[in-house]
């Protein structure tokens, strides 16, 4: 009977800890998506305000700087719309996010605008164009550009998306979901992109409003703390995930960025506190939350063109983003690069059956791995796979993540990393 209660004491013992973890996870992202923080970006300072809640954290479990501060900062142009924000088409209010999306390098405007609709079945060619432009037909109006069905290599194409004629703004008409991005450029006229659903040929004229500001000298930050090993001192595993994300469009709408990436950041501090306060490895642990990633994996290349430890001895390199789902299993950006390495997480998982099946990829520039791996320090992309498709949108939040294989991913890369 003793035996019998030991053997759940440890199993129960055994499930807090693991379900500890999870719920330190869940309050991280809620942090991170709240409206406090702003989607993470430029406006608002949502981007500082969530480097200043990572540092604390790294704080309290006890990391230490590699200087006088967590930071490592560095500065990016980038445009932003931090204040009104109104679209709609003779009278008729569209819904930002849900509806449209201002483009990422969009200019600021305010006014009303006749429509002007070009589709497959009156497509202009480059000659009608040029003769419309000639004499000012654009000035003062919105072209709108139905792309469906026409050749895109028609030379006019490429033309009118870069708005060569002047047009006081350009319209894209989307077949798809809604995804927004980051720039580091502007034009000077608006560019809005809409779902089909949402606008219709009866329409001719839009009214509008977008403040938008470029800022030409942001400030960053990367966020980077340590533990120290016990017999390898100077030999280091680096633990990564970027924190920012696509911050605020408008007075109202941000974009939480639960999966991408608050659910990396959740992982990085579970496992920085797990080596901080449950383990003592023999390497040094070194957690670095990059900064600027959405708007070119910018963090990171400063911190490799600047680094804060030498990067030959850097052993592993393990980069987390979009760590929220799982039942599809995993992938491995880098995996075919580093097939040695690869093998070895699938033997992991294999012998613990941790996640349904981990896939490999070659190499991509397509996260913070991306730099660390080009100076030829081995790494790592991983991203879960199935589950909530909502990516880069307002839809990706923190209520439907459902953290499917958070838990088992956990022990998955915290028993990789021990083996290293």
């Amino acid at each position: 009977m003793k035996r019998i209660i030991a053997v759940l004491f440890f199993q129960f013992a055994f499930l807090s800890f693991f379900a500890q973890d999870i719920e330190y996870a869940r309050r991280i992202i809620d942090t991170l998506t709240s409206s406090q923080f702003a989607g993470r970006s430029a406006v608002s300072d949502g981007e500082k305000k969530a480097a200043n809640y990572i540092a604390n954290e790294f704080k309290t479990q006890g990391l230490k700087p590699f200087s006088d501060s967590f930071f490592q900062e560095f500065n990016f142009p980038i445009n932003t719309f931090p204040g009104e924000l109104n679209v709609s088409f003779d009278n008729v209010n569209l819904i930002a996010g849900k509806d449209y999306l201002v483009d990422a390098a969009s200019g600021k405007i305010s006014g009303t605008f006749q429509l002007v609709w070009y589709n497959k079945e009156n497509f202009p060619s480059k000659k009608q164009l040029k003769k419309l432009a000639s004499r000012n037909f654009f000035d003062n109006k919105f072209i709108v550009i139905d792309d469906e069905g026409v050749d895109k290599e028609n030379e006019s194409f490429p033309l009118l998306k870069l708005n060569i004629y002047n047009a006081a703004g350009i319209i894209f008409i989307e077949n798809k979901k809604l995804t927004k991005h980051l720039s580091s450029t502007h034009n000077e006229f608006a560019v809005l992109r809409i779902k089909r659903e949402s606008i219709t040929r009866d329409y001719k004229s839009i009214t509008l409003t977008i403040d938008q500001l470029f800022i030409r000298n942001y400030q960053s930050q990367n966020v980077i703390g340590y533990v120290k090993g016990s017999e390898y001192p100077d030999s280091f595993i680096v633990f990564c995930a970027h924190y920012d994300h696509l911050g605020r469009m408008g007075n109202e709408v941000y974009f939480p960025g639960a999966n991408d990436n608050a659910s990396g950041v959740a992982m990085l501090l579970n496992l920085s506190d797990h080596y901080s306060k449950k383990t003592q490895a023999k390497k040094t642990m070194v957690f670095m939350a990059f900064g600027a990633e959405e708007a070119g994996i910018i963090g990171s290349k400063y911190f490799v063109e600047n680094p804060l430890i030498p990067l030959n001895q850097i052993n592993f390199v393990f980069n987390m983003d979009l760590m929220g789902t799982g039942s599809e299993g995993a992938m491995i950006v880098n995996g075919k690069v580093y097939k040695n390495h690869y093998d070895k997480i699938v033997a992991i998982n294999k012998k613990h059956n941790y996640l349904p099946i981990i896939k490999s990829r070659g190499k991509a520039a397509n996260s913070d791995h991306y730099w660390f791996s080009e100076k030829g320090v081995p790494s790592f992309f991983m991203y879960t796979m199935g589950g909530i498709k909502a990516y880069h949108d307002v839809y990706d939040i923190s209520k439907t993540l459902p953290l499917t294989k958070f838990e088992t991913c956990f022990r998955l890369i915290r028993d990789f990393a021990n083996d290293l």
